[in-house]
């Protein structure tokens, strides 16, 4: 006996397959979460938008914010780009670190506060949460089918047990053969 649990997420009730295997979207969602809310230190390294970007755990890596490239082993997909590039990005905008021509930022444009930029790093620590929220849903769903299948697998044994001693077999030793259904 089969059940049936779908494998819908609290985001979306999508296919269950594709909610099992992290989606493009979903990686860039989690990308730009590490990004704007894990402990870097951003600094120009060079006029031409060379950036070094320092980690929490000690990483150092190369950013160049024109080819859109990093020193990372990410290997990010089209259009995004990895977080070290994401939280060079955001600074710049931000008005955080220098532009990538060298000048430092133009204090006429308005700079986002420090309270701004908290909001954002929030909310995107919000989704980080949700994502990891919906994943943790996922695998409970997959453990109850696999409990489920369990049950309905020891349920068997015991009937085979039952129906196999009522009949004279010892269904426990390999010599003895079990009857013929057909």
């Amino acid at each position: 006996m089969e059940i049936e649990i779908p494998m819908a997420t609290a985001a979306s009730d999508s296919n269950p397959a594709e909610d099992s295997t992290p989606s493009i979207e979903n990686a860039a969602i989690r990308r730009e979460g590490r990004a704007q809310t894990q402990k870097m230190s951003v600094a120009l390294l060079r006029q031409g938008g060379i950036y070094e970007v320092r980690s929490a755990s000690g990483g150092i890596y190369e950013v160049d914010v024109l080819q859109r490239t990093c020193t990372c082993l990410d290997e990010p997909p089209e259009g995004g780009g990895c977080k070290h590039y994401r939280r060079v990005r955001t600074d710049i905008q931000a008005g955080l670190v220098p532009r990538p021509d060298g000048k430092l930022p133009d204090t006429t444009q308005l700079a986002l506060t420090d309270e701004e930029i908290h909001a954002i790093r929030s909310a995107e620590a919000t989704i980080v949460k949700q994502y990891l929220l919906d994943a943790l849903l996922a695998r409970e769903l997959e453990r109850a089918q696999l409990d489920q299948e369990i049950h309905d697998l020891e349920f068997l044994v015991e009937v085979l047990l039952e129906v196999g001693v009522s009949e004279g077999y010892d269904l426990n030793e390999s010599r003895t053969p079990l009857p013929d259904t057909s």
